[in-house]
């Protein structure tokens, strides 16, 4: 299971990825950088809601706990200023000193709703070892996307390193929220290939669906897509 982690891993590599190129070699535009990171912003609100649905569908009460606890750190151990939700706000202010009304202010993009759809419906439709893989490979994914976001913020200036924030922390704590998941399955692996033909698959939708959101926020980081109506309350029915 871990060969084919690690093979996944090599396969979907994020170096290979468009945006994180585009980051790397500085012809990511800051402005399209911070307009693709508030929609990132709406995947990383939603990003609790299946990680709970699918925790609900374990089967053994002893295997949700490590499940649950990662819900209660992405919602800061019960501390709002500290909520994942939270802290990526500020990386935004920080970033271009976006505020709360600026990101609610901003139409959800398709591909953003497409990778929270999925995510969600894999978490409560399809298998559970199905949503356990794709919700730990993401994880898994997040590590060294988010060195690479971190790295890349620093590298071009726009922002100091003793200013980063969120993504610093998602690349020392995502590991072990991986490993969390995995661990859920792999006693599995070596039961029949039927569940081993599962758990590949969940693998891959995840390493799929989430190098798939970054190459489309990478074409889409031009489009600037408001709302003309009050948003009060609209992101929290949409998450």
């Amino acid at each position: 299971m871990n060969d084919l982690i690690e093979r996944i891993r090599k396969e979907v590599s994020p170096r290979d990825n468009p945006y994180l190129r585009g980051l790397a070699d500085g012809s990511f535009d800051r402005d399209d950088f911070v307009e693709t990171q508030i929609q990132f912003y709406f995947a990383v609100i939603f990003f609790s809601r299946p990680m709970a649905a699918v925790a609900a569908k374990i089967p053994h009460p002893s295997q949700r706990i490590e499940v649950l606890r990662n819900v209660w750190e992405e919602h800061g151990e019960g501390n709002v200023r500290l909520m994942h939700g939270e802290t990526f706000l500020e990386l935004l202010h920080r970033l271009g000193d976006v505020s709360r009304d600026d990101v609610e202010a901003r139409a959800l993009w398709p591909e953003v709703r497409a990778f929270n759809t999925t995510l969600v419906g894999a978490a409560v439709l399809d298998e559970f070892v199905i949503g356990v893989c794709a919700m730990g490979m993401i994880e898994r994914m997040f590590v060294d996307i988010s060195a690479a976001i971190g790295r890349g913020i620093v590298d071009r200036g726009f922002l100091t390193e003793d200013r980063l924030i969120h993504y610093r922390l998602h690349a020392e704590i995502d590991v072990r929220h991986s490993q969390d998941f995995f661990d859920i399955v792999r006693p599995l692996w070596d039961t029949s290939d039927e569940e081993r033909y599962y758990i590949e698959q969940g693998l891959r939708l995840g390493a799929y669906v989430f190098d798939r959101l970054y190459r489309d926020l990478w074409t889409s980081r031009t489009r600037r897509a408001t709302t003309d109506f009050g948003q009060a309350g609209l992101h929290t029915r949409t998450r």
